[in-house]
Formats: C-alpha cells, structure tokens, sequence
C-alpha cells in the first residue's frame, strides 16, 4: 500500500510539474507591424529602390523584370531562384540551381510572406519581396536569422504549373 501511495505521490507531482512547465506565459506578444513597416520604407529610401506595392498583410512587392502569363494562384506549384537576405545584407539562405525550389502557392508550406508575395509574380518574373517579420519568422529565430527580422528575398519564377 505504501508503494502504491508513493508511486502515485510521484506520478501526481510529476503531472503538475509538466502542467506548470508547459504552461503558456501571460506576457503579451509585442507587435511588431508598425516598426517593420517603417523600417522597410526606411530601408526603401535609403537603397533608393522604386516600384514597390504594399499588400495587405504589409509585405512590400516590386517586379523588377516582369514575366509571361497568368500570375500564380493558390494551389499551383512555383519553381523559383532566390536569395534570402537580412536588411543588413547578411545573405542566410539562397537557391540559385537552374531546377528552382518548389512549393505550392497558398498551403501554408512556405513562410507567410512567400504565399502572399509571390501572387504578384508570373513565369520568367524578376522582383524583390520586402517581408515583415509578422509574416516571416516573427518571434522565433531561425538559423542565421534573428527574432522579430525583416526578410529581404531577391527572387525569378521560373515555372508555375
């Protein structure tokens, strides 16, 4: 009986310790919008780049080298060429193979910004995609890329099927 007591004493106490552990903090999510939108614009300025759509999730769109076709639509698979930089120019992430990285629009698969972004783009487009940190990686850092950071993605389409 008092092993069973004592086995049950532990059990118990090691439920309120992963219930405790596990519980969410009551700290609120700073948000970030605004300081990344004017961090952008800040950042468009100062390169002296042109030609840039804000959409509605706050992900900044210029189509340097316009392609052929329809643009992408959810659903579709985009093959596409890219580099991945920091606003510092801190390159974390490129795929220049003549194949393209593919995903498929609007699923989910790639970072928000992406899904959004590359609705503006048709085969053979060039562009650069500005995105917020909102609609990136947001508070969690990611390899070379630190929390809450503004992405800057110089991109081609290669297909859409």
């Amino acid at each position: 009986m008092k092993l069973r007591f004592s086995l049950f004493s532990f059990l118990l106490l090691g439920m309120l310790a992963l219930q405790t552990a596990c519980k969410k903090d009551d700290k609120p999510t700073p948000d970030y919008t605004a300081q990344d939108d004017a961090t952008i614009q800040q950042y468009i300025k100062d390169k002296g780049l042109t030609g840039f759509r804000k959409d509605t999730l706050g992900v900044y769109v210029a189509i340097t080298q316009p392609g052929t076709g329809p643009n992408a639509k959810k659903g579709q698979v985009v093959k596409v060429l890219y580099t991945g930089t920091l606003l510092d120019g801190t390159v974390f992430d490129s795929n220049l193979t003549t194949l393209g990285l593919p995903f498929v629009l609007g699923r989910g698969l790639v970072i928000q910004g992406w899904d959004k972004g590359f609705q503006y783009f048709n085969k053979g487009a060039k562009g650069i995609l500005l995105i917020p940190s909102t609609q990136a990686y947001g508070s969690t850092a990611n390899a070379q890329i630190p929390a809450n950071s503004v992405l800057r993605f110089d991109v081609e389409v290669v297909d859409i099927k």
